[in-house]
């Protein structure tokens, strides 16, 4: 994953080489519970555990977005017998618009709140409070969406909006530990992690779609009534492992004092400003490229799964079950990509590794999107979502890596709440476009080509960086971002 090293940084590694060395080898019995302790650290114990819970967070939204669609289908007055794309509105636009309006929603939301949240990571010693207080809201929203019915249907599609929301604010509070986990292990470590929390998040995330593709099949439900079985199983899920993750991971001190007289409301909004200054002024090299790459590339990433339901429902005519087969052959093919990038940034640099992960994903979207409506065969879609597997698992992985390696020590906190706001300030623009386009009776391929088109547009930037050497020149000096 991640890594910058400095004295004390050799100084822990090497404490950890000599208890590694006189320890005794690791029998078979114990290689699976040794996969999780990662050395001892418990947060990347406590990181490792998020995956497992939001891995059966994210494939229960997927299911209830079906669901949705369906519902919203029902309610404009579409015939569930007629293969083609339902042209009736319902509160003004076509109901397989309410997948994307959702996420415009939720990204819009996210952008502007982000600042704030960030505010309270990085001035307060409230962080993993913060963290567990998203958590229980998060419990709460997805046992009320247990209750979908033709009634309630739009109320629910609000609240995944604001769930999404309530999400990105997880996730910016659990981020904030992984650069201070690279400081505690180092590079080569960070690499093995890196590829790990991928593992098990996709891991739990092919078990959640079977456990649920296995209950529907069995009962014989149909796809809302699956939605609101995949919600309850979900519910008892997240709760679990929300709850083991919060005990490992550690409370932090503030990183920086809130100047006197301002207010944590608009302080994130001004950190924010401050914080892209002095990146671009003092981390030209690295870290400023990355943050502009993630803006474009998490906007096109984000869109594969937001709007990969619409499309595979609409455009290429899958039902429930076949949708969750597909998304179930997509994630067990993430971990050879978590894989690949473990062997491709050895061999090269994260930065080179992640922009290659890049053009996997975009090469892979444009020739599903040119050729698979044409074929119309569940193994050709069933295909192109391994290899879109592939390429998510090499990008996350290279990603989180890139992220640890160029973070100077100092701003950890900081720049992990300001990369979580760069990966949310345009992730309403793909499912903006797809509406328009959608609205505009546009074939929604071409929405799906013109939102991963920005991965070339983080490829571009990427290629500007400085080279491997430099960054990480710059990520081992300790660094303090001027107050001005």
């Amino acid at each position: 994953m991640e890594d910058c090293f400095n004295a004390n940084t050799k100084e822990h590694v090497d404490s950890n080489t000599r208890t590694e060395t006189n320890s005794s080898p690791p029998s078979n019995s114990n290689s699976c519970l040794k996969f999780f302790q990662y050395h001892g650290v418990p947060e990347a114990q406590g990181f490792s555990t998020f995956g497992i819970a939001r891995g059966a967070l994210i494939m229960s939204n997927i299911v209830y977005s079906t669901a949705l669609i369906v519902l919203a289908s029902k309610d404009a007055g579409c015939s569930e017998d007629d293969d083609d794309a339902c042209d009736l509105k319902v509160y003004g636009f076509k109901p397989s618009s309410l997948i994307s309006n959702i996420a415009i929603l939720s990204g819009l939301l996210s952008a502007f709140f982000m600042p704030v949240i960030g505010a309270v990571v990085d001035f307060t010693p409230h962080r993993r409070l913060t963290g567990l207080l998203a958590s229980v809201l998060i419990i709460v929203i997805q046992t009320t969406q247990i209750f979908l019915f033709d009634s309630t249907w739009f109320i629910m599609a609000v609240l995944q909006a604001i769930a999404a929301l309530v999400y990105q604010v997880f996730l910016l509070t659990i981020f904030a530990y992984i650069p201070e986990i690279s400081r505690k292990v180092g590079n080569e470590k960070m690499t093995i992690y890196s590829s790990r929390f991928i593992i098990v998040q996709y891991t739990v995330q092919i078990l959640f779609l079977v456990l649920v593709g296995a209950v529907q099949s069995v009962i014989g439900l149909d796809d809302v009534n699956t939605a609101r079985a995949s919600q309850g199983m979900n519910v008892v899920w997240i709760a679990i492992f929300f709850y083991w993750g919060w005990r490992l991971m550690p409370a932090n001190p503030a990183m920086h004092k809130l100047p006197e007289g301002h207010s944590i409301l608009t302080e994130g909004f001004r950190q924010n400003w401050r914080t892209a200054k002095n990146i671009n002024t003092h981390f030209k090299g690295g870290v400023r490229w990355f943050l502009l790459g993630t803006v474009f590339s998490e906007a096109s990433v984000a869109a594969i799964t937001t709007l990969s339901v619409i499309y595979l429902s609409d455009s290429l005519e899958l039902g429930g079950n076949k949708i969750i087969i597909f998304f179930v052959l997509t994630l067990i093919c993430a971990p050879i990509g978590s894989k690949i990038s473990v062997f491709a940034t050895n061999r090269t640099n994260p930065n080179v590794s992640w922009q290659m992960s890049m053009l996997f994903i975009f090469t892979t979207l444009i020739i599903g999107v040119v050729t698979l409506e044409s074929i119309m065969s569940d193994i050709t879609n069933y295909i192109w979502g391994m290899f879109i597997g592939i390429g998510l698992g090499w990008y996350y992985s290279t990603e989180t890596q890139f992220f640890g390696s160029c973070v100077p020590k100092g701003i950890e906190a900081e720049l992990s709440g300001f990369f979580v706001y760069c990966s949310q300030i345009l992730i309403w623009l793909p499912p903006l476009v797809f509406t328009l386009l959608m609205e505009n009776d546009i074939a929604q391929r071409w929405g799906i080509a013109v939102s991963s088109s920005l991965f070339l547009v983080a490829i571009g930037l990427l290629r500007c960086a400085a080279p491997w050497e430099t960054i990480m020149e710059e990520s081992l000096c300790e660094s303090q971002f001027s107050e001005e």
